[in-house]
């Protein structure tokens, strides 16, 4: 087992050039909503750390896309957040060359907030591949925790959930188990 395969890249990745872009947006929505340049420099770094940290992600993300275990419906989301993020990427670095030619634009910093919505639904996507489809995580882990869970879930608010109608003298934590 490697200590680091090259599928866990991503997700090491992706958040920095997503906190980068997202501040850098909004740094360009604050210089044209209040006609200040004051945080213009520190926006110029955070594009270019952002959509340098987006090559990274894109780069690992398509290494993943092809080394990960997955069902079909996963695939099918897989294959919705790699388009919809090359999209968004090639959004943003759009927007930063036309930011660069066409400084305090209204347009430009409009189109940046489009890119950065577009970055939430992609991270959105990610996080749902993640934790509804457990992509990256090996079957036989998934099978194992489903052995240590009992095999059961937590809907419906069992295990001491007194409002939920649940015995609160049988809760998980007594039994060393975690919700």
């Amino acid at each position: 087992m490697e200590l680091c395969p090259q599928h866990s890249w991503h997700p090491m990745v992706i958040h920095f050039p997503l906190v980068a872009l997202l501040l850098a947006v909004s740094l360009d929505v604050v210089e044209v909503w209040f006609s200040t340049a004051r945080w213009r420099g520190t926006a110029a770094l955070l594009w270019w750390v952002g959509l340098l940290g987006a090559g990274a992600a894109v780069t690992t993300g398509l290494i993943a896309y092809n080394r990960v275990e997955h069902s079909e419906l996963a695939h099918v989301q897989m294959t919705l957040h790699r388009n919809l993020a090359l999209v968004v990427v090639g959004v943003l670095v759009v927007t930063a060359l036309w930011r660069w030619r066409h400084p305090s634009s209204r347009l430009v910093a409009g189109v940046g907030v489009v890119g950065a919505i577009g970055l939430l639904g992609v991270g959105y996507l990610g996080g749902n591949l993640v934790f509804r489809h457990a992509i990256g995580v090996p079957t036989e882990v998934i099978e194992r925790v489903m052995m240590e869970r009992g095999g059961h879930s937590h809907q419906g608010g069992a295990h001491g959930d007194a409002a939920a109608g649940g015995d609160s003298t049988n809760s998980p934590m007594e039994r060393g188990h975690r919700p």
